[in-house]
C-alpha cells in the first residue's frame, strides 16, 4: 500500500517518531522555516535551563545579523555596523537596542562590545524533509538543513523507496540520512549519517529564537 498525499506521510511519520522519543526534553517542530526552505520536522533536544523570559523580544534576523558582526569584530562603530550589514540605520539601532536589553552587547565610549556569549537553546536538531517519490529533490532539500542541524534526513514513502534506495551512494556522499516509512507506521533507516557541526550560526540561533517562540507560546 502507498500514501495518498504527503500530508498523510508526514502525520504518519510524527506518529512514529514519538514512540522514539519519548523524553520531555524532545520536541517535535512543524514546517520549519528558516530561509532554507521549510523542513517537514525537526526533531530537537532541548537545553532545561534555556532562558524562557516572556519580558524580553525574541531576536530577529536582523538582531542576530548585528549580534555576530559584533561578535567578530570585538569591538566596532555605529557606522562600521552599518556599512557592514548595509541596512537602513533605524533597523540597526533597533537591533542594538533588543541586544543591549538582552544584555548581550553593551556600549561605551560610542562602540560596541560583547556582554556575554548567545547560549543556545538546544542541543542537537535532526531536520526531516519527507516526500512521497522524489528523492532527488528531497535529498537538494534536505542538504540545505545542515546549515542549523547536526543530522538532515530524507524520508520517502516505502511504496516508492526503491529508487532512492538504488542511489544510496549519493546520500552517503553528502551525509544526508535516508528512511523510509510504511502506511502502518514501520520507520526504516536505510543510512544514518554522521553527526556535523551545523553550517551556520546564523542559521541556528534564528532557529533557537524559533524554539524559545514556541515553548513560551505553550
Amino acid at each position: 500500500m502507498k500514501f495518498q498525499a504527503e500530508t498523510d506521510l508526514v502525520e504518519t511519520l510524527k506518529a512514529s517518531i514519538k514512540e522514539i522519543f519519548h523524553r520531555s526534553r524532545v520536541k517535535i517542530f512543524e514546517e520549519v522555516s528558516l530561509g532554507y526552505g521549510i523542513a517537514d520536522i525537526v526533531v530537537s533536544e532541548i537545553c532545561l535551563d534555556f532562558n524562557k523570559s516572556k519580558e524580553l523580544k525574541s531576536l530577529d534576523i536582523h538582531d542576530i545579523n548585528v549580534f555576530v558582526i559584533i561578535q567578530e569584530s570585538g569591538t566596532i562603530s555605529l557606522s562600521d555596523v552599518i556599512e557592514l550589514t548595509r541596512c537602513n540605520r533605524r533597523i540597526i539601532l533597533r537591533s542594538i537596542s533588543n541586544l543591549i536589553n538582552h544584555g548581550y552587547i553593551e556600549e561605551q565610549n560610542g562602540v560596541f562590545q560583547m556582554s556575554r556569549n548567545y547560549e543556545l537553546s538546544f542541543v542537537k536538531n535532526f531536520a526531516i524533509e519527507a516526500k512521497l517519490k522524489d528523492w532527488k529533490r528531497a535529498l537538494k532539500q534536505a542538504y540545505r538543513y545542515k546549515w542549523f542541524a547536526e543530522y538532515s534526513f530524507v524520508v520517502l514513502d516505502e511504496y516508492y523507496s526503491k529508487p532512492a534506495l538504488r542511489n544510496i551512494a549519493i546520500f552517503e556522499k553528502y551525509n544526508v540520512g535516508l528512511a523510509s516509512v510504511s502506511v502502518d507506521g514501520k520507520l526504516t533507516r536505510h543510512f544514518n549519517p554522521t553527526p556535523q557541526p551545523p553550517l551556520d550560526l546564523k542559521m541556528q540561533m534564528l532557529f533557537s529564537e524559533k524554539i524559545k517562540f514556541y515553548e513560551l507560546a505553550k
